[in-house]
């Protein structure tokens, strides 16, 4: 058997990740004359680069790859994309655009542009990639992750509800197109969409988690469907809406929930005040704050020490909830001035 050179070593040390070794093989190793095979030892190093982490070093490697071949499409995107990982999107912006006009380069677009922080030409060319491959589950999806990501919620809700019956497979589109509703204020709506993407893909997490999110934060009872859907995967969640919609059998299944379950604790502090049991209720809610110190639940343990006559600790915890609601506020706040500059721009 011939001896394996050291650039078909470093090959197969890139293809088995082992980015470290492969970079050693490729010590010593000189460029290749042939233009095609020049190309391919470019595009190895970058390769290896990135793995390393290295994205500086693989945008170089692809620039002198791309220089062999300057009007091949394929070498302007990947030389695109590794500029937009080493940051150089200036570069990367102007690569891509000479890449032609297709879906995957209006995609890559807006990621450079998301990038920058202009979320209104990044929505723009996620819109143009959907237009040029409205077959495509991806596109649709950027888009509206794009606009959901900056809170224009009912562009996205639109994207996605046009987008469902098109991809009725797609359990993604379903999850975000709750999240969208929920945004929204639509309650049910986003119980509704949540609960279709666990019934096209029981194992996706993000709607589990989301769905039993609102479930939880929701003032009136859950949907029947809802507490079915959660129920086949979560006890303290299953419980706890159970517990909501009635069921007097569930206090005890809550009580048998693993002492560290902060909704097991949070959910039994709520039924506990709202039977009136304040000695009780004061000594799960202390659980629940300790486990989610979250506003709702300073607020809830507050009005306890309130009712039990406990003036000082009910003020105590007040101020708790201010401070926690102060520090959401502020997260809010930030997030909402790039939203108000994209929805300005967008009207324009």
């Amino acid at each position: 058997m011939a001896q394996e050179s050291p650039l078909e070593r470093a090959v197969n040390l890139a293809r088995a990740k082992r980015y470290a070794e492969a970079r050693e093989a490729l010590t010593g190793v000189a460029e290749p004359s042939d233009g095609t095979r020049r190309i391919a030892f470019h595009r190895l190093k970058a390769a290896v680069a990135s793995g390393l982490g290295d994205n500086s070093q693989a945008a170089d490697e692809m620039r002198l790859a791309l220089a062999i071949a300057p009007k091949d499409a394929g070498l302007l995107m990947a030389t695109a994309a590794a500029e937009l990982q080493a940051e150089r999107l200036d570069d990367a912006l102007h690569h891509v655009r000479s890449a032609g006009n297709t879906a995957l380069a209006q995609a890559l677009t807006g990621d450079i542009y998301e990038k920058r922080g202009d979320y209104v030409n990044a929505a723009n060319a996620y819109r143009a990639a959907v237009s040029l491959a409205p077959e495509s589950e991806q596109y649709r999806l950027a888009l509206a992750l794009e606009l959901v990501q900056h809170q224009t919620f009912e562009p996205a809700r639109q994207v996605l509800q046009q987008a469902a019956p098109a991809f009725p497979k797609s359990a993604r589109i379903r999850t975000l197109l709750g999240i969208a509703h929920y945004a929204m204020g639509h309650v049910e709506e986003a119980q509704a969409s949540l609960a279709d993407a666990m019934a096209v893909d029981p194992t996706l997490a993000p709607a589990y988690t989301y769905l039993a999110r609102i479930a939880l934060e929701a003032a009136g009872a859950p949907l029947p469907r809802t507490i079915k859907v959660l129920c086949l995967r979560d006890g303290p969640v299953c419980h706890a809406l159970q517990s909501r919609a009635g069921d007097s059998s569930a206090i005890s299944r809550l009580k048998q929930d693993p002492p560290d379950s902060a909704i097991a604790r949070c959910e039994l502090g709520r039924a506990y005040d709202a039977a009136g049991n304040q000695a009780e209720a004061r000594t799960e809610m202390e659980i629940c704050v300790s486990l989610e110190p979250l506003p709702a639940n300073h607020f809830r343990l507050g009005r306890i020490y309130e009712r039990l006559g406990l003036t000082e600790l009910a003020h105590t915890e007040m101020e708790k909830r201010n401070a926690a609601a102060a520090r959401l506020n502020d997260e809010v706040s930030r997030r909402e001035s790039a939203v108000q500059a994209f929805r300005y721009l967008t009207a324009k």
